[in-house]
Order: structure tokens, then C-alpha cells, then sequence
């Protein structure tokens, strides 16, 4: 086969793959979502992470895939060499780089994508971005130019270092931390097949309320509210898979509300409290209440804070966590105190409380691999609209309390709970942010006395 017959095969072959690429999102942009049941798993199963697959999404991507094809194929057959030379540089790179990432997800490394994405990728996606990228790097001339060479291997070396600090390396744990709270309030474990649940408690009389540790958390971001709940009641404060000092035993567990609420079930079970009032701050909130709504006869009353549960899109520093190798390396270098300390204080309202002893209680146990891992599992894996769906039909009295100046879930979503949940009393707090607990501790103690009582 001559040099130029060679040439405009690889040229087809690489622009009609492309095409074809741009032909598939062109179609999931008219809201199909074949071969998949709906846009979240079509999303999971072609890139592994949730994006949305909304037109003003797919429809640039569909731009870019046919003008990319087009380059490709004027460059096989030397038309405009300057400009299709560029495009055809950049395919053979891009699809080099997804090969190379590939190959490190196929080992098994990748969380929450869900094993549909783990064999596509193993034996569709990886193989045709090494074949039909290498056919654009020879195309592109990258074997005969030593400068080409250098530059497609410089993004190659940069998505390795990029693999390495995702998946090769593991911020140290601080092990030797010990907790103020824990000093004052003695840790207690419960085994169950799921999980060795870390718990505290306090009261030994009146009715059971169980603090679900908030997301990201553990269970001293509760301190106040137990000091003052067991007065009258007797409070559980529960660090759920991923937080504190709870370390999972079943090996089939999932990050999802799935396996959330089945860790609530196994904690009240174990402890042989059939009926209890639970409350949870930001994800335990949502947690909180997908389990109420699967097990309406095991909740009396529900108090949510900032709570999850609506299907909407999360701070852009969450959602980026979705992204496979993204949320890993953002994950391992947020680890650090000083990185850890910002995020903390943008919690707050009141700044003086976020003190240098909260920013160590939130930071050092949260260095756990497990509970770093959870942040990025859990954020691929919940999926909310279950609970919005059961809304209207959660029938519990449920106490609903939000801060003005919450940034990481809008105050706006107080009302559309206050809409949706049948039995809801929604407080909105002025001063005061996303961390209820901590930053307005008496004017949550006081709304949850009352509603409790």
C-alpha cells in the first residue's frame, strides 16, 4: 500500500470514528438516552461520572466532534495543511490521553462509576482510543518530527503524574489525634455485619433521637445539641460509613442511599430501638429522610438541617468530584489543614466559632482514607431523585431549619421542602451558614427542644 493510500485510510478511519461519536451525542441531545434507561446512567456508562446530558452540553461537544472529523480527513488528504494539522495534533493527543487513563481504570482503581463503565472502558473505550490514536499521531507525523514527538508527550507524562497523585499516592492519616469531645464524651462501638459503628450517647430517659453526623463530618458537630436534647431524651449520635471513627465490614457495601440507609437500619436494629426520632445536617439530612421514607413505621419525626434530598446540582466543587481521576486528585491534595481550615470557616456566619480546636475536629479524622474516598463515592453515587419523588407522600412531622447565609445549599430550597413535604415547619435562620450545629447552636437547640418535645 503506497504512503498516500496509507494515509487517507487512517484519515477515514480516525474522521469516521469521530462521526460517529458526534452522530451518538447528536442523538442523546434530543433527550434519548439509548442504550441506557435515563440521562444519570447513559452519563455513568459513557464517561463514568454524572453529566448532564442537556443540549447546551452534548450540542458544543457534537460541534467539536464533526469539525474535529473534518479536520482530520482535509489533513489525510493535505488540504489546508496548517490549521487541519493542528486539529489532527489534538485528536491523536486526546485520544492517547484517554488510552493512557484507560489503562489505569481497567486495573480496577476507579470508584462509583459502576461496573457497566469499568467494561466498556476495558473493552470499547481503551483499545479504540490506543488504536485510532496512534493512527492520528502517525498521521500527524508525530514518528517523523522530533519536536511533535516531544509535544504529545508532554500532556501523556503530565496525565501520569495526574494518575499517580489520584491513585498512587495517600495523604498521610493523623493517627495520633485525640478529640476534646471524645475526652468528654466516651466513644461506644456497636458490631453489625455492615458496619462497627462509632456512637456516642447521653440521656437514659424519654423518648430515642439519633443525630446522623453530618456530611463530611463525624459526630462531634453535634456537641451542643446532645448536651442539650439528653436533658429530656435519650440522644445517639451516629457516625455512618465514611465518617469518624465507623469502619465498614460488609465488602458488598455501595456509596449510594442504598447502602446509607441500610447502615441506619443496621445501627437502629442492632441497638433494638424500633421507632426513634432522627435528624441529620446537610447529606445525613437527605439520609435521614430516604430512610424515613423507606421505613415510614421506624421514624417518628424527622428534623432536617440544610438537608439534601433535592435533585439539583451541588456547588461546583462537589460536582467537579463526580469526574473519574478529577475527584480522586482534588481529594488527595484538599487533604492538608491549611486547604482543609478555608473550607471550614466558609461554613460559618460567625467566624469567631470556627475556632483553630473545630478546624482540627473536622480535619484530623476526616484524613482516614476511607472517610477522604467516601467524599468523592458518595457525591458519584447519591442520587436524589428518589427522595424528591417520595416528597409528597413522607408523612412525618418534620422539622426543616435553614441558614440566610448558607453557601453551599441555597436558601431557596427551605421552600420548595416546605412545598413538597406534607407535615414540614421550615425556619430559615438569619446569620448563620451551612454548619447549623456549630455556628447558631442555640437557635438550633431551641427549635429542636420544642419540636421534640
Amino acid at each position: 500500500m503506497s504512503g498516500d493510500l496509507r494515509r487517507r485510510t487512517a484519515g477515514r478511519a480516525v474522521a469516521t470514528l469521530l462521526a460517529v461519536d458526534g452522530v451518538f451525542h447528536l442523538y442523546w441531545a434530543t433527550g434519548m438516552t439509548w442504550p441506557a434507561t435515563d440521562d444519570r446512567s447513559l452519563s455513568l456508562a459513557v464517561l463514568g461520572g454524572e453529566v448532564p446530558f442537556t443540549p447546551g452540553v452534548l450540542l458544543p461537544l457534537v460541534a467539536v466532534l464533526f469539525g474535529a472529523a473534518t479536520g482530520v480527513l482535509l489533513f489525510s488528504q493535505r488540504r489546508f495543511p496548517r490549521w487541519t494539522g493542528l486539529v489532527t495534533f489534538g485528536v491523536a493527543t486526546g485520544m492517547l490521553v484517554r488510552g493512557l487513563v484507560g489503562i489505569v481504570w481497567a486495573c480496577g482503581v476507579l470508584d462509583g462509576s459502576g461496573s457497566t463503565f469499568f467494561w466498556l472502558n476495558l473493552l470499547l473505550y481503551t483499545p479504540v482510543c490506543l488504536l485510532f490514536g496512534t493512527a492520528a499521531a502517525w498521521l500527524a507525523g508525530v514518528h517523523r518530527h522530533l519536536g511533535r514527538a516531544v509535544a504529545i508527550t508532554l500532556p501523556l507524562v503530565l496525565t501520569a503524574a495526574a494518575m499517580v497523585g489520584a491513585y498512587g499516592w495517600r495523604p498521610a492519616e493523623q493517627r495520633g489525634y485525640r478529640s476534646p469531645f471524645l475526652a468528654s464524651v466516651p466513644s461506644r462501638y456497636l458490631e453489625t455485619p455492615v458496619a462497627r459503628f462509632h456512637y456516642v450517647q447521653a440521656g437514659t430517659g424519654g423518648s430515642p433521637v439519633v443525630l446522623l453526623s453530618p456530611g463530611a463530618a463525624w459526630a462531634f458537630a453535634w456537641q451542643e445539641q446532645l448536651t442539650a436534647l439528653s436533658r429530656t431524651h435519650t440522644v445517639y449520635v451516629l457516625d455512618l460509613p465514611g465518617q469518624g471513627y465507623t469502619t465498614v465490614r460488609d465488602p458488598r457495601f455501595t456509596w449510594d442511599l442504598k447502602g446509607m440507609t441500610a447502615a441506619i437500619d443496621a445501627f437502629l436494629t442492632g441497638m433494638r430501638l424500633p421507632s426513634v426520632a432522627l435528624a441529620g445536617n446537610s447529606w445525613s439530612g437527605g439520609w435521614a429522610l430516604a430512610y424515613a421514607q423507606r421505613h415510614p413505621d421506624r421514624v417518628g419525626r424527622l428534623a432536617l438541617l440544610a438537608p439534601s434530598g433535592l435533585h439539583e446540582r451541588d456547588p461546583m466543587t462537589w460536582e467537579i468530584m463526580k469526574m473519574p481521576l478529577v475527584g480522586e486528585l482534588l481529594t488527595n491534595l484538599a487533604a492538608g489543614r491549611g486547604t482543609v481550615a478555608p473550607s471550614v470557616r466558609a461554613l460559618f456566619v460567625h467566624k469567631e466559632r470556627a475556632t483553630p480546636a473545630i478546624i482540627d475536629e473536622m480535619w484530623a479524622p476526616g484524613t482516614a482514607n476511607v472517610n477522604l474516598r467516601s467524599n468523592y463515592r458518595l457525591e458519584r453515587g447519591l442520587d436524589w431523585r428518589e427522595t424528591q419523588r417520595a416528597l409528597p407522600s413522607t408523612r412525618q412531622p418534620a422539622l426543616v431549619i435553614w441558614g440566610r447565609q448558607d453557601t453551599v445549599l441555597p436558601v431557596a430550597q427551605a421552600g420548595r421542602f416546605g412545598a413538597l413535604l406534607p407535615n414540614a415547619d421550615v425556619r430559615v435562620l438569619e446569620g448563620c451558614g451551612h454548619a447549623l450545629t456549630l455556628d447558631c447552636p442555640g437557635q438550633v437547640n431551641g427549635l429542636m427542644e420544642a419540636f421534640l418535645r
